[in-house]
């Protein structure tokens, strides 16, 4: 039998206990208090105790640099572990919750696993299947036709999707052992999944975790998820570990490193790096406990095996567990300690860059340790701010900053020590996948989560050459269009970029821009009909849908107005050198968009006055003289007289 090897993970732990959930269930159940656990109960918590503070340990000593041709590497030999508890209630079911700290994990279960005194509970999402289903307007019914529709949509899209990465499941099982077992499956076909055997079923839920993982990264280097279903003890009715999961190395000063001094998790700077750092690691190690499936946790308790995201009562979702623990190993995880404030080795990791202290105006790299240590107490006041997650926040109705986009990250209150910040806060609504908690209705579909990892660094990179795709040449560009006509918006695509797209209208330059069409075919061109919306700062992005980052905008403004007027009009000022002296004898040029050249010389003074202009029109101004040259700008003649003075550069 393999033992259990100590790389960075995700350890996730269930509690078999009469206290109240965090719910998987099927009816609402009014909270019971806990009540103090027998001797037994309590040796039974100091063994789980010190299973989880050894998990969590986010110290940093003994944890060496070592460096190698390309950057530094540290191996986390088994710390900075996030961990999933979990409890099943005798009313309401299975319940779940992703925490990084012995405290959180108190605050979980409601008393202190090591001296078994009560404890107030944290604030983990606690809602059951009717309370979510009224927050939607719908019958339970409904909830879970509708739910089921939408998974099943989400799977579809995430398969279809063409794969620019190759994860595999690398399955380290024996013969006859954990995805290897001959033992008959529970039920074969449940919830989509075909296995005729509980090892095949786990090798598909594995494999079917990896493929909608990989529908959403890219990445040039093969990521490894070294895996094993192994027998994990203590397990019982008092409680046992689920398994574990995560990053094993991280690394920092590497090539293709967005940020010097930075540590990224194993996958990602394999991603950016062009090269496997770490060959002889897997990029993720994932270890679950085989006995679950015995019903070691009580009478009827086993994972569930479906594809489906339709969990019965006293199953635990083996599916959202893996996609969401393969995101903390992707790099959805800081590797600061919350409590003292003190950066792994000294150095930040590419996380806690987006980590946002709004009362400070501070970022979590940009703070002393002291700092941090006061910002992990700064409930609802850290949040996260990269640009794709705040562009693709407006679904959330709550847990968000309206003003920026900015989602709340998980700071409990009151703070529980050891807190890690590495998920987003259970305020949110509708539940997130990164959530701490394992709770009713979160998607499958990885949600922001795939915008946090665009953040990080993850860019879009099609054809896997380890260069980021773009979007080029956006037109309309620098030009007049006129209300009511119908304009063709082009776009040219490189790197292979076939994702759906968004296009958007600026009226103000780029400041602000709304929708014009969302989430549409990458057919390189879009036929627009100009709104009767008048500006001289007209710009359009084309961006890939649901993210700001792989982006085009048009290279200059354009102007939207109603047909030009056949009015003359003017355009007259000054050429200036750049001390701001006079030019004298500087022809000055007009260009219409036919061709047609209008033109004028300064005087001794440097003005210049050119006339027969039209009105409402485009032209392209320029000046030249012996010893200056003012580049070509677009100009529209909005009035009779345009005043408008070329300044050398």
């Amino acid at each position: 039998m393999r033992r259990l090897s100590c790389f960075s993970a995700a350890l996730l732990v269930l509690i078999f206990s009469s206290f109240g959930p965090l719910p998987i269930p099927l009816t609402a159940q009014k909270v019971v208090e806990p009540a103090a656990p027998s001797l037994n109960d309590l040796s039974s918590d100091k063994q789980l105790a010190a299973l989880i503070r050894g998990f969590t340990d986010r110290s940093t000593d003994g944890l060496e640099s070592v460096a190698y041709i390309d950057g530094v590497e540290v191996g986390l030999q088994g710390r900075f572990q996030n961990v999933v508890l979990g409890r099943l209630d005798s009313k309401s079911g299975l319940g779940a919750g992703c925490v990084s700290s012995l405290e959180e994990a108190n605050a979980f279960f409601g008393r202190d696993l090591e001296t078994g005194k009560l404890v107030p509970r944290g604030p983990f999402a606690a809602e059951s299947i009717e309370a979510v289903a009224a927050r939607h307007g719908m019958s339970v019914d409904e909830f879970r036709f509708y739910s089921k529709m939408l998974s099943d949509a989400s799977i579809a899209d995430a398969l279809a999707a063409p794969a620019s990465s190759s994860i595999i499941i690398q399955n380290n099982n024996g013969v006859n052992e954990g995805f290897n077992d001959t033992v008959a499956a529970f039920v074969v076909g449940e919830g989509g999944n075909a296995g005729t055997t509980r090892g095949a079923q786990r090798l598909n839920v594995f494999n079917f975790a990896a493929a909608i993982w990989s529908g959403f990264l890219d990445s040039p280097v093969t990521i490894t998820v070294g895996s094993q279903f192994n027998p994990l003890s203590p397990c019982s009715t008092s409680g046992g570990v689920l398994g574990s999961a995560g990053a094993t190395t991280v690394h920092r000063d590497f090539s293709g490193a967005e940020f010097a001094g930075t540590w990224y998790s194993q996958a990602l700077a394999n991603k950016r790096a062009g090269s496997d750092l770490s060959p002889a690691n897997p990029d993720i190690n994932a270890t679950f406990n085989v006995n679950i499936d015995s019903g070691c946790l009580g009478a009827g308790t086993r994972f569930y095996y479906g594809l489906d995201n339709a969990v019965p009562a006293n199953r635990i979702n083996l599916l959202v567990v893996v996609l969401h623990e393969i995101g903390h190993g992707m790099g959805f995880q800081t590797f600061a300690n919350g409590t003292s404030g003190v950066l792994l080795n000294g150095f930040p990791d590419i996380y806690l860059r987006r980590m946002f202290d709004q009362s400070s105006g501070l970022y979590w790299h940009q703070m002393t340790d002291v700092q941090r240590q006061a910002s992990a107490l700064n409930t609802n006041n850290v949040l996260w701010d990269g640009p794709n997650v705040n562009i693709a926040s407006g679904f959330l109705t709550a847990g968000r900053d309206a003003a920026t986009g900015r989602v709340h990250l998980f700071t409990p209150n009151p703070f529980q020590g050891g807190s890690s910040l590495s998920h987003f806060s259970t305020a949110a609504s509708p539940n997130l996948l990164m959530e701490p908690s394992i709770n009713v209705g979160l998607p499958i579909d990885l949600d922001l989560t795939r915008q946090q990892m665009r953040d990080i660094g993850w860019f879009r990179d099609t054809t896997s050459d380890n260069v980021p795709d773009q979007i080029t040449g956006v037109f309309p560009s620098g030009n007049i269009l006129i209300f009511g006509s119908n304009v063709s918006i082009t776009w040219t695509n490189t790197g292979g970029f076939n994702r759906n797209v968004t296009i958007e209208l600026s009226t103000n330059g780029g400041t602000t821009y709304s929708a014009i069409a969302t989430n549409i075919a990458n057919t390189g061109s879009y036929s627009w009909t100009v709104p009767s919306t008048p500006t001289t700062q007209g710009r359009i992005r084309v961006r890939e849908a649901g993210f700001i980052d792989l982006a085009g905008v048009s290279s200059s403004n354009f102007t939207m107005s109603l047909a030009p007027s056949s009015s003359a009009a003017i355009i007259a000022g000054r050429v200036l050198d750049r001390e701001g002296q006079s030019v004298r004898g500087a022809v000055v040029t007009a260009i219409d968009p036919d061709g047609t050249v209008f033109s004028a010389v300064s005087n001794s003074f440097g003005y210049y006055r050119i006339e027969e202009l039209t009105a409402g029109q485009s032209y392209v101004l320029s000046a030249r003289a012996k010893s200056l040259n003012v580049s070509g700008r677009v100009v529209t003649t909005e009035n009779d007289l345009n005043v408008i003075d070329l300044i050398e550069e």
